[in-house]
């Protein structure tokens, strides 16, 4: 056929290729199916990479020690998981880290001048911040809360100080049940270990700063309430409308009248009221619009009266025009020859064109004779 594409026809696929096979799925109980979404392995392991710097898994013998991966005392439980991370094994591992980075710091400081131009953070404010962090830590109490196996071994001296207070507590609480219970009561001065001694510790900086929280927070709610009100002289919201000048308490008071007219008993009173408004303002609007409409009419009279007289002026006007241009041309002719032969022709011919001007002309020209004096028909 013309100017149809081609078709080229093939045949049927194998029967080994058309037979489809099922997968057989694993039904057994020691299997664990686990669904994975591959989009969201993919984004959490996107642009991730394995640090091999220092790592030696070679099979060599050497006295150097080969070093793999490192890993944590402490594995951080990944999202989705069953298990959750409990309060003691988040506190073990907050520790665990405050000890290692407080070593960093450390490391850090010995070599301050050389890893100035790395670290943007100078190592005195980081080590500041890390004994800060530790002392938050410690001051939680949560060793008492979660039990002695809580505490780590970091060479810690608050915790050490802490343990040593509560070993002097418990050696004052059996020294004391110690004389009663003894027959032969012993004369011999109280050892010094007897004695327990107490040091507080003030916090001035910690006071300084909640007070000065409370007090952000004050000026805050202050401000929210100073930009309700509105105290501004030129501000146009409706609502504060009467409240320049006024104190606080009064403010609040008229805030409270205009906020309780929203009640529906008010509102019920207030709709019949806009109501009636509303009706004489129509009232209003219509002798307004019959006011204009009178106005308007007379206007429109006194224009069409207006045309009415200037019909007839319009329609003489051509000829009083082009006889005025005929009456120029000839005072043109009469300057250049004698009035006497010109005035002669003109009375041959029909008489001075000043006689055959409509009535009024003479006044609208400002003649009052024939500008050819010695002529008598200028006059007539």
């Amino acid at each position: 056929a013309r100017n149809e594409p081609d078709v080229y026809e093939t045949s049927d696929l194998p029967e080994d290729d058309q037979a489809e096979f099922d997968a057989e799925e694993l039904t057994s109980t020691s299997v664990e199916h686990i669904i994975v979404n591959p989009n969201a392995a993919y984004d959490k392991f996107k642009d991730k990479r394995v640090g091999t710097k220092g790592l030696d898994f070679s099979d060599r013998i050497s006295k150097a020690k080969r070093t793999g991966y490192e890993s944590g005392e402490f594995e951080i439980l990944g999202d989705g998981l069953g298990a959750k991370e409990t309060p003691r094994q988040k506190y073990q591992r907050l520790l665990h880290e405050v000890h290692e980075l407080s070593t960093e710091v450390e490391k850090i400081q010995s070599t301050a001048k050389e890893a100035a131009a790395e670290e943007k953070l100078s190592p005195v404010a980081l080590a500041k911040q890390v004994g800060a962090l530790k002392q938050q830590l410690v001051s939680t109490h949560l060793e008492k809360l979660l039990g002695p196996d809580a505490a780590i071994n970091l060479t810690d001296p608050d915790g050490a100080l802490a343990k040593r207070l509560l070993i002097q507590l418990e050696v004052a609480k059996s020294a004391r049940g110690t004389p009663g219970a003894g027959k032969s009561p012993s004369k011999a001065p109280a050892p010094a270990g007897n004695m327990v001694t107490y040091e507080l510790h003030s916090r001035p900086e910690q006071d300084k700063f909640s007070q000065a929280a409370k007090m952000a927070e004050l000026e805050k709610r202050l401000s929210e309430l100073e930009a309700t009100v509105c105290c501004e002289q030129d501000s146009q919201n409706p609502l504060v409308v009467g409240l320049q000048g006024a104190s606080l308490m009064e403010t609040v008071e008229i805030l409270q009248a205009k906020v309780s007219t929203l009640d529906v008993a008010v509102l019920d009173q207030v709709e019949a009221r806009l109501q009636s408004v509303l009706g004489k303002v129509n009232e209003i609007a219509k002798h307004k619009v019959a006011v204009e409409d009178a106005d308007t009419q007379s206007k429109v009279h006194q224009l069409y009266e207006a045309v009415q007289r200037w019909s007839p002026l319009a329609t003489t006007l051509p000829a009083l025009v082009q006889r005025l241009a005929t009456v120029k041309q000839l005072h043109e002719q009469g300057e250049g020859r004698g009035g006497n032969g010109l005035c002669a022709q003109l009375a041959q011919g029909g008489g001075c064109p000043g006689a055959r001007l409509p009535q009024g002309g003479f006044e609208l020209l400002r003649i009052g004779s024939c500008p050819f004096q010695p002529c008598s028909l200028g006059s007539s």
